[in-house]
């Protein structure tokens, strides 16, 4: 919702006066008090700037200074009737908008990377945005990580574990009948002998594709049952529903990561953005629900994230914005 929140603050700024934008974002604000809730804390946000605090047409807003606390205890804040701002509203709204944006995003950015910490803290290899790594375990297995990827490994005298904490790694395990190889991550647990094959694990899903040899793949929750896997075929779990299903998949796809391209097909843009932000040092927000859900189809080039990003949303009418060097918001401004 405090992404929502910012791109409605983006939204409002660039609409003219007149504009059904602000019916919108009165209908948005009144739908849930999740929304309302959000917008109070842009409110608080902006009250904190103090010096900077805007001027308000107190007709527009009825009466009310919308950022100060009702008279009344528990009372909601009002509703403004933003379509009747004033022009000089509008300008002194400009000023702050930035540090607002600043701030937000901030908060954004905080809450994005608290996970992040806690991994760092369990990992034995990670990986920075945009960085891979070549590791030669202990075995002689090689493991490769993407991009904001971590592992944990473990490899003992009876079996070899390794647990994809983040992110995606390509794995090309040596043969040990003694001691199976195990790749635990989330919603699915991998056991091989000698093969090799690509997990990825997102917010929604967990992908394992096999590019050589064969793999038995288990869902964590142990309500379905094993599947053999076979070279061009790829095991995905869906983190909502926990189903498990079998998808045929291209050899050349498979890691194809490892070269700086990545192949989508029918994916959403907020999957492919958690894709592609792994390879991106900005971090990318996307307040556009109804853009954040349309699928796309092609190939993107992860050495360009920027480029990638333009061209995933570009046939959609989205934009990139660069709030600052380190974040990026798209809509369809």
């Amino acid at each position: 919702m405090l992404e929502e929140a910012t791109g409605w603050i983006l939204r409002l700024e660039q609409a003219p006066r007149s504009s059904a934008v602000f019916d919108e974002f009165e209908a948005w604000l009144a739908a849930c008090e999740q929304n309302r809730s959000a917008w109070e804390r842009v409110s608080a946000t902006w009250k904190a700037l103090g010096a900077v605090k805007p001027a308000y047409d107190q007709k527009a807003w009825g009466g009310v200074d919308p950022f100060s606390k009702p008279g009344v205890t528990n009372a909601p804040l009002p509703i403004p009737n933003l379509a009747a701002r004033t022009m000089a509203t509008r300008k002194s709204y400009r000023r702050p908008i930035g540090m607002v944006v600043f701030t937000l995003v901030a908060a954004c950015v905080l809450w994005i990377a608290a996970p992040a910490v806690l991994i760092a803290l369990s990992a034995d290899y990670r990986t920075a945005a945009g960085q891979t790594e070549h590791i030669r375990m202990a075995d002689g297995s090689a493991v490769e990580l993407g991009g904001s990827s971590a592992i944990k490994a473990d490899i003992g005298t009876t079996q070899r574990r390794v647990t994809l904490l983040a992110g995606e790694g390509f794995f090309d395990v040596a043969t040990d009948t003694t001691r199976p190889f195990i790749v635990d991550v989330r919603g699915v647990e991998v056991k091989v002998h000698g093969t090799a094959f690509n997990v990825q694990v997102s917010s929604t899903s967990t992908k394992v594709a096999l590019l050589r040899g064969s793999i038995e793949a288990t869902p964590a929750a142990k309500s379905e049952p094993s599947d053999i896997l076979k070279p061009g075929q790829m095991f995905v779990v869906d983190h909502a529903t926990g189903h498990a299903s079998i998808e045929p998949v291209s050899l050349e796809e498979i890691g194809s990561w490892r070269e700086g391209k990545v192949f989508l097909s029918n994916a959403t843009v907020e999957s492919a953005i958690e894709l592609i932000q792994r390879y991106s040092s900005a971090s990318i927000l996307i307040p556009d629900r109804d853009l954040a859900g349309r699928k796309v189809s092609g190939l993107f080039d992860l050495r360009n994230p920027d480029r990638a990003l333009a061209g995933l949303v570009e046939p959609f009418g989205g934009k990139v914005r660069s709030v600052t060097p380190f974040v990026r918001i798209v809509s369809r401004l």
